[in-house]
């Protein structure tokens, strides 16, 4: 990979609201810079690139031929990630994307098979992952604090009164509202942590899914439930809405010798409050996080913080949730 004294070249594509947030977070990591900004908007690319003093286009194939990029940020519609991603990395650039991952599997493992055939990195903003509490709950998981996970227990409430974005209102740009939106970190960062405890990835067998829309923000997917079963008799279960007035953010992970829980910043193990740093604002450390790990990854110090590759479970158990909502029956993984 080429770049200019040691610096990974990237390129946001997509200067939206998300966008602007990972720009943002980009101060705090070193190693990086930002050096185009592309968006079908001139106006928001010229925006989003001035504080960079990045270049602005609404040309993504200007972007992609460009020698001073060594990766892309995809900051788009769910629905036009698998195509940018795709050509993307036929073109030879890294690609971080944000979740979801793709609309649906299929897109997914086309984006980790053009991955695979160019020899590029891909990686999925699973951002969850990254906050400090789940980090410090996770290497808790690892150190055997209370023996083999039994259940994990993911609850999140809270009232969503106006969706920031319009395409977010549309089933065929957005793919939904909680499972696309919320669901995609939700799964995911219950899988990371199952897989604390032996290091092997976490993958169900079956899934099963009820779910409702009650929401005047969106006509998707706003209240229901989710059950993860695996063979070896762990269960992962998830509880949402997104039409409550009382907000409720909260992972409980039950092992055979203890209970660890994580609701904001706090980390508690068996209801004692386990002592530790936290940032003042967790999600945009979050994202300086992400960024940090995918640097290192790329420069070989690190694994990446979602491949591609493993997000490809998360994928799959969203498209089994609806299915299973749809028929009212359980599909096997």
């Amino acid at each position: 990979m080429s770049s200019t004294n040691g610096m990974i070249r990237m390129a946001m594509i997509g200067c939206g609201q998300i966008a602007r947030a990972h720009l943002k977070a980009l101060d705090n990591v070193p190693g990086i810079c930002v050096t185009w900004c592309q968006d079908l908007n001139q106006e928001r690319a010229t925006t989003a690139a001035g504080p960079c003093n990045a270049q602005a286009t609404t040309d993504y194939g200007h972007v992609l031929a460009a020698p001073d990029v060594d990766a892309v940020f995809i900051c788009l519609p769910h629905h036009l990630h698998e195509p940018f991603g795709v050509e993307a990395a036929a073109a030879g650039k890294h690609v971080l994307v944000e979740k979801p991952m793709a609309m649906n599997q299929t897109e997914a493992q086309r984006m980790v098979d053009a991955a695979d055939r160019a020899g590029v990195s891909l990686c999925v903003g699973q951002s969850t992952r990254c906050m400090a509490g789940m980090r410090q709950a996770h290497a808790l998981l690892a150190d055997g604090v209370i023996g083999d996970i039994r259940h994990i227990m993911y609850q999140r409430v809270f009232f969503v009164e106006k969706l920031s974005t319009e395409w977010r209102r549309v089933e065929g740009e957005c793919g939904g509202l909680y499972l696309s939106i919320f669901g995609s970190h939700d799964v995911d960062v219950a899988l990371w942590l199952m897989s604390a405890v032996t290091g092997a990835a976490a993958v169900p067998a079956r899934v099963w899914s009820s779910l409702r829309a009650n929401s005047q923000a969106s006509g998707g997917d706003s209240d229901g439930v989710l059950c993860l079963d695996f063979d070896d008799g762990r269960l992962t279960t998830f509880q949402f809405s997104l039409c409550s007035r009382q907000n409720r953010h909260e992972t409980l992970v039950v092992g055979a010798q203890g209970t660890l829980s994580v609701l904001g910043n706090e980390v508690r193990l068996n209801g004692e409050l386990v002592e530790a740093q936290m940032p003042a604002n967790v999600y945009a450390d979050a994202f300086s996080e992400q960024l940090r790990q995918f640097v290192a990854a790329l420069r070989g110090e690190g694994p990446l913080p979602a491949p591609g590759r493993e997000v490809l479970t998360v994928v799959r158990t969203l498209d089994l949730a609806r299915e299973s909502a749809e028929l009212g029956l359980p599909r096997d993984f």
